[in-house]
């Protein structure tokens, strides 16, 4: 399993995309001045796996992708808002026990949280158009259908409403980022 250092900063580039140089407004300027917190309320595991299976372009059933980073939680546990910003989407995810949930965060990125129990927000007063602050209890740990408890971590240029779908031998969709490095500064920061 290896690790990312603090500090490195991973971008999914592939044809048609532009490199990012890093100045003022950047892709890379956005992620390196954010200053996230762990998306889930008291851990677990503040360390991020860049290998496996839950790892960000691991192969995936249906010639598919994986999209994001999952966390291993359990069902029920607090997720919470990795910055200030705007809920503005919930979507159907996986079955009928996990749904996920879009935040646009001030930073101007976008934070997908799948995996999320249906519903889950409400209890937290939680629906689109709110503004939260980092921290801000958002959703519950929900359940894939084959019972898996995880949060899906994905993360996004501003103005996506919606996961996008990484199929096999195509490059990664333009819109998406590689949230390892967000998550690494994230681990530093749990909120108890």
């Amino acid at each position: 399993m290896a690790v990312l250092a603090a500090g490195a900063v991973v971008l999914l580039m592939g044809k048609g995309r532009k490199s990012d140089p890093g100045g003022p407004g950047s892709r890379v300027e956005k992620m390196r001045t954010s200053t996230p917190v762990w998306p889930i309320a008291h851990g677990p595991y503040p360390k991020i796996a860049t290998g496996g299976g839950k790892a960000i372009g691991a192969s995936r059933p249906n010639n598919r992708r994986h999209a994001g980073i999952d966390i291993i939680a359990k069902a029920g546990l607090t997720v919470v808002a990795t910055e200030d910003g705007t809920v503005v989407a919930t979507n159907v995810w996986a079955g009928p026990n996990a749904k996920s949930l879009l935040l646009e965060t001030d930073s101007g990125l976008v934070v997908n949280y799948g995996a999320v129990a249906p519903g889950s927000w409400h209890d937290f007063g939680i629906g689109v158009g709110t503004k939260v602050k980092a921290g801000h209890p958002i959703a519950r740990i929900g359940r894939y259908p084959g019972g898996d408890t995880m949060l899906h971590f994905e993360l996004y240029t501003s103005g996506t409403r919606k996961n996008a779908q990484w199929k096999d031998g195509r490059d990664p969709p333009g819109n998406l980022l590689d949230p390892t490095e967000y998550l690494q500064r994230a681990s530093t920061r749990v909120v108890s």
